[in-house]
């Protein structure tokens, strides 16, 4: 793990410790802290997601826990053993989206996963295939009948830089749109 990657990791050990920063909305949920997943338990993941999670989601899974900390509602748990304030776990979730088929909607793009959920059909993206693993928003109240792509904006252009804002408590959302890389 590099050192900026392990400052990060300690400065969000460090926030979640306290009930009223482990998450943004804490009074949604109850407090608990979910121990990480197992070296296996990555792996069977990333197995059924058919790719690798960024270096440091994986550190932040094996290191911090299983979701339910973080930006907004928390960190989506990595599998059914995680934090249970969502429907669905980060794996599920891409593979629900990723084998949906519908004739009135287009296929949701496959390099985005749900990390994060805003509540109100807001969630944050994860682009997996790109080297920052850059965060978009999701509004899916904006949703018409367009590309889902067209309707992301960027909230942050990497996995770290947005963690690194929540735990300084500084903006994660740029109202920039996703076509305007």
């Amino acid at each position: 793990m590099e050192i900026n990657e392990q400052n990060l990791i300690n400065k969000i050990k460090t926030r979640i410790k306290d009930p009223k920063l482990y998450i943004d909305a804490p009074e949604a949920f109850k407090y608990k802290l979910i121990p990480p997943v197992s070296n296996d338990e990555l792996v069977d993941a990333e197995k059924s997601l058919g790719f690798q999670l960024p270096a440091l989601l994986q550190n932040i899974y094996l290191h911090i826990g299983n979701g339910g900390f973080g930006p907004g509602f928390g960190l989506l748990a990595l599998n059914k053993k995680g934090a249970n304030n969502y429907h669905m776990n980060l794996v599920d979730w891409y593979l629900e989206r990723k084998n949906f088929s519908h004739p009135d909607y287009p296929n949701w793009p496959k390099q985005f996963i749900t990390i994060c959920d805003w509540g109100d059909c807001i969630v944050s993206e994860m682009d997996w295939t790109s080297p920052q693993a850059s965060i978009y928003r999701f509004n899916g109240d904006q949703y018409g009948s367009k590309p889902f792509e067209e309707v992301m904006n960027c909230e942050s252009p990497s996995l770290q830089k947005w963690l690194e804002d929540w735990v300084n408590n500084d903006p994660l959302y740029l109202f920039s749109n996703i076509n305007k890389k």
